[in-house]
């Protein structure tokens, strides 16, 4: 079943949507706004969700699958709506979704992206698929997560006055705790945005300009072939010298982690010396971050510092590596020394609600409209907006405001007929844009805009909606 989960794209809505071609009273023309209202963030991976969608050709018997389904929901199928859909623009959705560039920072509240209906009648197209482009909140999350896991790692660089090498201190392990391979696609193209050092093999075919990297690595399945541990490492270091790599992470708690350190440790860091082998010690259970202390005191007092390094990857988030680090720099021991494996604590913590992302319609039944709501950020921006960035600020403005200054950028857009729609391809080009506009543009000065600013048109609008509802 999930390799046809994409085969009707009719079906990718919210059962309510289906009530809402009676329920209103115009469909005419609309036009909707996505919104981060809660947090700043990097916006990605809204173009291939869009664009992914939206190619698939609607046909007829997609609508005769669909008026199936809403039957058994106890729902009546708006078939009309797709009948005209297929008779009148060739089977795809007559909308225009634009959006700001990927890889731009978004203040809080920025209407990132703006929908509406090409062809007098289909306004309830512009909402329909609002639960699919829902779903790029998590690329988006990611991404950011990613991109301050980076800062982190640049401001804690030129504090210690570190190399480029400390920047592969985060690792990525999380390709196993996804709940999809989906999931796994946008978290980890999303890490390599920022990120270097990853477990994540499949993302060397979907970001091929990704500076990124791995190390040979034992597993406990590994070590547990053997009848003799020690003799296990031996052959590690032995085996990735003869490899021609130079680094060879070694999990130490298949059977006794403190044994590793205490007795181990010197004669296989001797051995990696004369084999130009650097081992990595992985502790992964018990007291971790005590046992990398450890292993630094033995390796300076053995002088087997350059031989030797630490990855933790038990448990790790991004807030626990700060935590970390904070008590690595109170016991002296430097930060370059250890790593750290990352793996479900990168996304576990983040869901739609992380940055807010919400839909609001803008333009409906020949009026602007807005969201006013009991909480300010929730309220959303009526009427048709354009985003310009002035004095390094982003601003929302009306399009009489903006004029032909705008950020926006088409991704989908399709007028009826029978030509196919105009679309923006998302592939490694788009990715590696993506990254080089994040590592240039996201300044510390547009960072430090937190919530998007309106213009004057817009909060008159705004004041004159509130003086006839409220």
């Amino acid at each position: 079943m999930l390799n046809t989960l994409r085969n009707n794209p009719l079906l990718l809505t919210d059962s309510y949507n289906l009530s809402h071609y009676r329920l209103k009273c115009n469909m005419d023309w609309e036009i909707s706004h996505m919104y981060n209202r809660k947090e700043g963030m990097v916006l990605y991976g809204l173009r291939e969700t869009v664009t992914e969608l939206l190619a698939i050709r609607i046909t007829e018997e997609h609508i005769a699958e669909a008026e199936q389904c809403a039957a058994r929901q106890g729902l009546t199928f708006p078939s009309e709506l797709f009948h005209r859909v297929v008779r009148e623009c060739g089977g795809y959705a007559p909308i225009a979704v634009e959006s700001l560039p990927e890889g731009t920072w978004c203040p809080a509240g920025t209407p990132f992206a703006q929908i509406w209906n090409t062809v007098e009648g289909f306004g309830e197209l512009v909402t329909w698929w609002e639960g699919v482009f829902m779903h790029a909140y998590f690329p988006s999350a990611c991404a950011t997560e990613a991109f301050r896991m980076r800062q982190y790692l640049e401001e804690k660089r030129e504090e210690q006055g570190e190399g480029e090498g400390f920047m592969w201190r985060l690792h990525s392990f999380g390709f196993r705790g996804h709940r999809s391979l989906e999931d796994a696609y946008w978290a980890g193209t999303a890490w390599n945005l920022s990120l270097q050092g990853t477990d994540d093999f499949h993302t060397t075919a979907h970001t091929p300009g990704a500076v990124i990297g791995s190390i040979a690595a034992l597993a406990h399945k590994v070590t547990q072939q053997f009848d003799d541990e020690l003799e296990c490492f031996r052959h590690a270091i032995d085996a990735t010298a003869d490899a021609g790599e130079g680094v060879v992470a070694l999990v130490i708690d298949t059977y006794d982690a403190n044994r590793v350190i205490r007795e181990y440790l010197p004669l296989l860091a001797l051995q990696a010396r004369e084999r130009g082998v650097r081992i990595v010690l992985r502790p992964d259970s018990g007291d971790v971050l005590q046992q990398a202390v450890e292993i630094y005191k033995i390796a300076e007092a053995e002088g087997f510092l350059g031989e030797t390094a630490v990855i933790i990857g038990e448990g790790m988030g991004f807030r626990q590596v700060k935590a970390y680090d904070a008590e690595l720099e109170r016991q002296g021991v430097p930060l370059a020394f250890v790593s750290y494996g990352v793996g479900g604590g990168f996304y576990h913590n983040l869901n739609r609600d992380t940055l807010g992302w919400a839909m609001k319609t803008a333009f409906s039944n020949g009026k602007a409209r807005m969201k006013f709501s009991m909480e300010r950020m929730k309220r959303s921006i009526p009427g048709e907006v354009k985003v310009v960035r002035q004095a390094g600020r982003l601003i929302a403005m009306t399009a009489a405001e903006a004029g032909a200054e705008c950020l926006y950028e088409m991704i989908y857009r399709h007028v009826g007929g029978d030509s196919g729609p105009q679309l923006l391809a998302a592939g490694p080009e788009h990715w590696n844009e993506v990254r080089d506009r994040m590592h240039t543009e996201l300044t510390a000065e547009h960072q430090a805009q937190t919530a998007i600013e309106l213009s004057d048109g817009i909060q008159v609008l705004v004041q004159q909606l509130a003086e006839q509802y409220l």
